[in-house]
C-alpha cells in the first residue's frame, strides 16, 4: 500500500486536525549531533539561535549560501547531551557531508539515528523527544512579513514505534501544510531566499551572530525585496489537481510557478505558488497540460515585503481591479 493514503485523503485530513491519526514522516531522517561543542558548533553555522536552547527546547534553523540562498533545512530538538536534527530524507547525506567538513577543531561528532518520525497535530502522551513547529508563533526574534497565519499546531515526535492511532497518509499532510502556507524544502530552488518563502518568520533569528549568508538576508530585508513571493491558489474547478512546476500565467504572461498542490476536505484545491514580487493581487491562471484554470490569489507574502524602512504601500496595489 502506498504510504500516500490509506483510504479517503479527506477523510484522513480531518482524522489529523482532529487529533484522531498520526503520519509517519518516511521522507524525514534523524542525525545526532553530540559533544560539548554541539550546540555552539551549529549555531555558528545556522540562521537560527541553537545556543540558547534548554534540553527538550526545539527550533527550526536554514543552512544558507554565501548569496543567502536555501540550501538545508534542519529541525532541531536539544537534549541533555546532544542535538537532534530532523531534516528530509533525500538531503540527510549532503548535510551531513558538509557538516563534517565544517567541524576542523570543534569537539562533535555526527552520526544517524534510528527514530520514527511521527507527525501530529496533537500532543502525544509520551516521553519521545518532540518537535514543536514554530511557523504559525508569533515570531520575537524575527519578522513575519503575511498579515496573517492560519494555525499550524504541529509536531514531530521521534519514536521507536508508531503511536496507537490511525495512520494517515503524506497527501493528507502535504494538504494541510499548503493550506496553512507552510514551506518545505522540496519547495525551493537554487534561487530561494527564506523571505520569498517567508520562511524568516520561523527559521532565522534576525539578531544572532555571523553565519554563511547573513549579510545577504539583512540585506534584503532591510534594504531591499525579495524578488518573488508566495501565495495560496484556490482553483475555481474544485477537482482539478495541478503539479509542481505548472506554470501560472497573468493576462497570457508566465509570472510564476506552482510549487506544491493538493485537495484540501475544506477548501478543495490548493496550490502554493512562487511569483514575482510584482505580479497584481488579482487572479490568475494555472496551466496544467494543455488547459489553463482560473484561481484566486491569497497573498502571503505582499510586494513590498523586506525594506524594513519602509514606505507606505503603493495605492496600485490595492485589491481592485482598476488598478490594473
Amino acid at each position: 500500500m502506498s504510504n500516500q493514503h490509506f483510504g479517503n485523503p479527506l477523510n484522513e485530513q480531518r482524522q489529523l486536525v482532529e487529533g484522531q491519526a498520526y503520519v509517519l514522516r518516511e521522507d524525514m531522517a534523524v542525525f545526532e549531533v553530540s559533544g560539548p561543542d554541539a550546540k555552539k558548533w551549529l549555531h555558528s553555522l545556522t540562521s537560527q539561535n541553537i545556543q540558547g536552547l534548554k534540553p527538550g527546547d526545539s527550533a527550526e534553523a536554514l543552512l544558507l549560501s554565501p548569496n543567502g540562498h536555501i540550501e538545508f533545512q534542519l529541525k532541531v530538538i536539544a537534549t541533555e547531551e546532544s542535538v537532534l536534527v530532523i531534516t528530509p530524507f533525500e538531503s540527510r547525506a549532503a548535510l551531513i557531508a558538509w557538516l563534517e567538513k565544517m567541524v576542523f577543531r570543534s569537539k562533535v561528532k555526527i552520526s544517524t539515528v534510528d527514530f520514527l518520525v511521527v507527525g501530529a497535530f496533537t500532543e502525544l502522551e509520551t516521553d519521545a523527544p518532540v518537535w514543536v513547529d514554530p511557523y504559525s508563533k508569533e515570531s520575537t526574534t524575527s519578522v513575519r512579513y503575511a498579515n496573517d497565519r492560519a494555525s499550524f499546531p504541529y509536531r514531530e515526535y521521534l519514536m521507536a514505534e508508531p503511536p496507537k492511532l490511525a495512520r494517515a497518509g503524506l497527501m493528507a499532510y502535504q494538504a494541510l501544510r499548503i493550506a496553512a502556507g507552510r514551506p518545505e524544502l522540496s519547495d525551493i530552488d537554487d534561487k530561494t531566499l527564506p523571505h520569498e518563502l517567508d520562511w524568516l518568520s520561523s527559521a532565522v533569528h534576525l539578531s544572532k551572530g555571523c553565519y554563511r549568508g547573513q549579510e545577504s538576508v539583512a540585506k534584503v530585508h532591510n534594504l531591499g525585496h525579495p524578488p518573488r513571493r508566495i501565495a495560496l491558489l484556490h482553483l475555481e474547478q474544485g477537482d482539478v489537481l495541478c503539479n509542481p512546476g505548472d506554470a501560472i500565467e497573468y493576462q497570457e504572461k508566465t509570472v510564476g510557478k506552482v510549487l506544491a498542490a493538493g485537495l484540501h476536505f475544506e477548501l478543495g484545491s490548493i496550490a502554493l505558488a512562487l511569483l514575482s514580487r510584482n505580479t497584481p493581487y488579482l487572479d490568475l491562471s494555472v496551466r496544467v497540460g494543455q488547459n489553463l484554470y482560473q484561481a484566486s490569489q491569497q497573498v502571503l507574502v505582499p510586494h513590498d515585503a523586506g525594506k524594513a524602512a519602509n514606505l507606505p504601500r503603493p495605492a496600485a496595489f490595492k485589491l481592485s481591479r482598476k488598478n490594473v
